[in-house]
């Protein structure tokens, strides 16, 4: 399937949302059903980044460079260079697969035959947090090692891999630490404590008013589903809490729209089928999430949308049919009626519609065959902007560290 949207990627960041897509496709209830995803994708890059939802575990940042560095070191020639890394990659899941503390481990069952390795998921997040200093492609750096060799002998390196014609030859960071022995036959996901503070070093410097900084550099564990309800909130610099205030007020308004969505679809199916076990399903879950929006109403009713959008726009390309059916969702208050707008002509219209916009002639209330091909639940799950992947890359470094921050 990777190789089938290739086509689409005019860039890594471009690719990345690409196989993000892809990813989310796998699993329904976190489909962009309703094209909110190049919102949800500004925040979560505006709160963690460099991170994806198909990245695991934070060591990952540091294999990844220490396999091409050896690659390097044995001078390893360009139309020689993809293989062996996935040699070496291949391994490692086999090692990974094998350790005391397997959770994580990117092809544990596709093994040989993953299509999406390590180094391919981490790429982008590799550049982002400084750790990657080669600028392009993973294809380009591939193609680029015969030419950085030569340069590099050219110029005559000192014992610290500096050129002596005082330029710097490097495709990676320079102080990376120094992998253990034989770690690609014995790796395992637990960070050392030295490990765990470059990470948090690469962070602070390459996005130091991120969320992600501020939890790496000080935060502490925490159990929850979303970052505005993480225990520290408080001790976030203001720009920063009013960002996660935006992004809240979001994944919690248009989840409505999401569940008002597949209630209109469980009705379609029913006609054909006679079973309205989902319509109620779904009504009951569009009242729950009324119920629990009329105790936000003050929330929502404070809200700047004039100081959302301009954040938005400061980050994203936004599209005006998605600002139109956004403010179109948030007029119609549809949390003022206990079914949610459940049998709201208005609200269903802007969800018909804003299906037609997205999906024209797939669109699946509208056309059978789509309607026989959807899985019975489809984008409900409420944004939340990576929160579980970098909780998980965070939990990593906070158990390098005696599980704090705060002597990071």
């Amino acid at each position: 399937m990777v190789s089938t949207f290739t086509w689409l990627a005019h860039s890594d960041r471009e690719r990345q949302r690409v196989l993000e897509a892809i990813e989310r496709f796998k699993e329904s209830d976190t489909r962009d059903e309703l094209g909110l995803g190049g919102i949800r994708d500004a925040f979560a890059d505006l709160f963690f980044p460099g991170t994806s939802v198909i990245q695991t575990r934070a060591r990952y940042f540091l294999f990844v460079p220490w396999i091409y560095l050896k690659l390097e070191e044995r001078k390893t020639p360009s139309h020689e260079i993809e293989a062996k890394a996935r040699r070496a990659e291949t391994k490692l899941i086999q090692v990974l697969k094998a350790s005391e503390d397997p959770l994580g481990t990117i092809g544990g069952l596709a093994g040989e035959t993953l299509k999406r390795l390590p180094s391919n998921v981490y790429w982008l997040g590799l550049a982002a947090w400084g750790i990657r200093t080669f600028e392009g492609s993973q294809d380009d750096y591939h193609r680029s090692l015969d030419r950085f060799y030569a340069a590099r002998d050219s110029a005559g390196r000192d014992d610290d891999g500096e050129s002596l014609d005082g330029r710097v030859r490097r495709n990676w960071h320079a102080n990376i630490p120094i992998p253990p022995d034989r770690f690609l036959d014995e790796a395992g996901f637990a960070l050392r404590r030295e490990e765990a503070r470059y990470l948090v070093d690469r962070i602070l410097l390459s996005a130091p008013r991120s969320l992600l900084a501020f939890l790496a550099r000080r935060g502490r564990p925490a159990d929850v589903d979303f970052p505005w309800m993480h225990p520290q909130l408080g001790e976030l610099a203001g720009e920063v809490q009013e960002a996660l205030t935006h992004a809240r007020l979001l994944a919690e308004t248009m989840q409505g729209a999401a569940w008002l969505y597949n209630v209109m679809l469980a009705e379609e199916r029913a006609k054909s089928t006679g079973n309205g076990d989902a319509v109620e399903r779904f009504r009951g879950e569009l009242a729950g999430w009324s119920a629990e929006m009329r105790g936000r109403r003050g929330a929502i009713a404070a809200w700047d949308r004039s100081a959302f959008w301009s954040l938005v726009r400061q980050h994203a390309r936004v599209t005006r049919t998605t600002e139109a059916f956004v403010e179109g969702w948030l007029r119609l208050t549809p949390w003022d009626k206990p079914d949610g707008g459940a049998d709201d002509k208005a609200a269903r219209a802007l969800v018909w519609q804003r299906e037609q916009q997205l999906k024209g002639g797939r669109a699946r209330l509208t056309n059978p065959r789509a309607l026989e091909l959807w899985g019975g639940e489809s984008g409900t799950a409420r944004l939340n902007y990576r929160w579980p992947s970098a909780s998980r890359l965070l939990a990593d470094i906070y158990a390098a560290l005696g599980r704090g921050g705060d002597d990071a």
